[in-house]
């Protein structure tokens, strides 16, 4: 019974739509659609009304999403700094 009460006084995420994931990550709704239709980015589907998809996102999940493709420069292998300097520049 505990966690009834505990679920109940946790604030709820609000979901976000296509115009504010598509603001927030710099791109057109175009791109956020297409990125949907190819399961590319997390989205939640709440069905269809009139005729229209209605498509939201969580943003900690867009978070998550863009954690998994950050990439953050790191100490080079071993011999690949002299590979770099060896090569001519034309």
């Amino acid at each position: 019974m505990g966690n009834e009460s505990d679920e109940k006084s946790k604030p709820r995420r609000s979901l976000k739509n296509v115009k504010s994931v598509a603001h927030y990550l710099g791109v057109s709704r175009n791109t956020v659609h297409q990125w949907v239709m190819e399961n590319h980015i997390p989205y939640i589907n709440l069905g269809v009304a009139g005729g229209r998809r209605i498509i939201r996102f969580d943003p900690e999940a867009i978070e998550a999403w863009l954690q998994d493709r950050s990439h953050t420069p790191g100490p080079e292998k071993p011999g690949q700094e002299k590979e770099w300097h060896e090569q001519e520049i034309e």
